[in-house]
């Protein structure tokens, strides 16, 4: 599982996060082994062969995409020296591979990497003393921060957290553990992580708010009529919002309906770009002869937009090539290069200061037949 969540950080740190770890879900690539079973060292040397030894662009990327596999294997097991050589090989690979995708991704993963190995020294010690003493309250807490914030594995994160020593982080866990399933205690919980962050500075304010808007995500689609009203305002004071947790208007869908919550809108599921899910994406494919739109409010309170926008895997076939659009108050901000094949991303980072309405746009002339688009994430920022 390839994981990627932003943590409203400066724009440079946040692309890397924001191409790693997403709210509300996992961004997967293929299957891989389990980690306990991959020799890093071996993986690295096959892995450099096979770059080396490929017959076309096309195999490199394949190739770049395992090696961002293998990082991240490399990084669930620990071993953080081993993710951070793996994934500079993915950055030459996805280079020489001249596939945006990959290579975009592979820079991402290496400063990431690169984080992690920093911030791992710092309670290293502390690891190794739960390894002989699970009861160690400080280690607990100390430990439990570094997996819940920098490795976002809340789930294991929480349980060292509970037991941990930090009075309001324990507490804060220890509700988050006992009520998963039921979405009034949880938007608690997340109003209790939120409060949190604003005694919290830097990046680990950051890192709290954002799993604070995880949990705001994760009670959206249940909400309804004023409860709806009450999270549709806490959501905007966050420094960061997905379209897939704002109300769509003005809806002209293709020959699919629109597709939300990652789902392409042909109703087989989540869809994925290099094997990858966008649990925030959405799906617009444009009809013959036209284009595809939704719009949101944003009543100038954004400053940027940011997106990726792709055909699906398993499009057979594109009989035209298609352009995505994005406009801010009916005037064109960005645009995209026309695009036919899949396996390309195309990145969109655009100023959306003082703009009310926003609205994303896709086209195809002629027939449209496979025509099967998709954003990947988009999401403002403040």
């Amino acid at each position: 599982m390839f994981t990627l969540k932003n943590r409203f950080l400066v724009q440079t740190l946040f692309v890397i996060l924001w191409i790693l770890v997403i709210p509300g879900g996992t961004q997967v690539l293929k299957a891989f082994p389990p980690a306990e079973n991959i020799d890093f060292n071996e993986k690295y040397k096959q892995l450099l062969q096979e770059a080396k030894s490929a017959p076309s662009q096309g195999y490199l990327k394949e190739v770049a995409f395992d090696a961002i596999n293998a990082s991240q294997a490399a990084i669930k097991t620990g071993d953080y020296t081993a993710a951070v050589k793996i994934a500079a090989l993915a950055v030459k690979i996805g280079k020489s591979s001249e596939n945006n995708h990959a290579s975009t991704l592979a820079n991402s993963l290496k400063q990431r990497c690169t984080i992690l190995a920093r911030e791992y020294r710092d309670v290293e010690k502390f690891h190794q003393k739960l390894q002989k003493d699970p009861n160690d309250a400080n280690a607990a807490s100390l430990y439990g921060k570094f997996v819940a914030l920098k490795l976002n594995n809340w789930k294991e994160g929480l349980f060292w957290l509970a037991r941990g020593d930090d009075a309001e982080y324990q507490t804060l866990a220890k509700q988050e553990l006992a009520n998963s399933n039921n979405s009034g205690a949880l938007l608690a919980v997340a109003n209790g992580w939120y409060q949190l962050a604003d005694q919290e500075k830097g990046l680990t304010k950051q890192e709290l708010e954002m799993h604070a808007y995880d949990l705001y995500s994760q009670v959206w689609p249940q909400s309804i009529g004023a409860d709806r009203t009450v999270l549709n305002a806490r959501l905007s004071e966050m420094p960061l919002r997905y379209f897939n947790h704002m109300q769509e208007q003005d809806l002209i869908p293709g020959p699919w309906p629109f597709g939300k919550n990652g789902e392409s809108g042909n109703g087989q599921g989540m869809f994925t770009v290099n094997q990858i899910e966008f649990p925030n994406g959405l799906g617009l494919h444009p009809p013959n002869n036209g284009f595809a739109r939704v719009r949101y409010q944003l009543d100038g309170q954004y400053k940027t937009f940011v997106t990726g926008v792709a055909l699906m895997d398993h499009t057979s076939e594109v009989r035209r090539s298609v352009t995505f659009t994005v406009f801010g108050d009916d005037r064109v901000l960005w645009k995209s290069p026309l695009i036919r094949v899949r396996g390309e991303a195309v990145f969109c980072n655009v100023s959306v200061k003082n703009i009310n309405r926003l609205e994303i746009r896709t086209e195809s002339p002629g027939q449209a037949y496979g025509a099967n688009a998709v954003w990947l994430d988009p999401h403002v920022l403040k």
